[in-house]
């Protein structure tokens, strides 16, 4: 059964509502590093904070020895 123009309007719709929402949440996690923001995160403070915690997940994974 084909679509009717109506469902492939709603379809698309969906899709650019889904495309938004991604975009905001893009925009919001990007405003926490963002140089006018003034509760801004310290990007350097962050990256090792990240890099330390892929080092325990690492480290985890190996000690379980599967």
């Amino acid at each position: 059964m084909s679509k009717t123009e109506l469902e492939i309007l709603e379809e698309k719709k969906i899709e650019l509502i889904n495309d938004l929402a991604a975009t905001a949440t893009v925009m919001d996690e990007i405003w926490k590093y963002h140089p006018d923001n003034p509760k801004k995160v310290d990007i350097i403070v962050e990256y090792e904070s990240l890099k330390s915690l892929q080092a325990d997940i690492e480290r985890e994974i190996n000690e379980l020895g599967i």
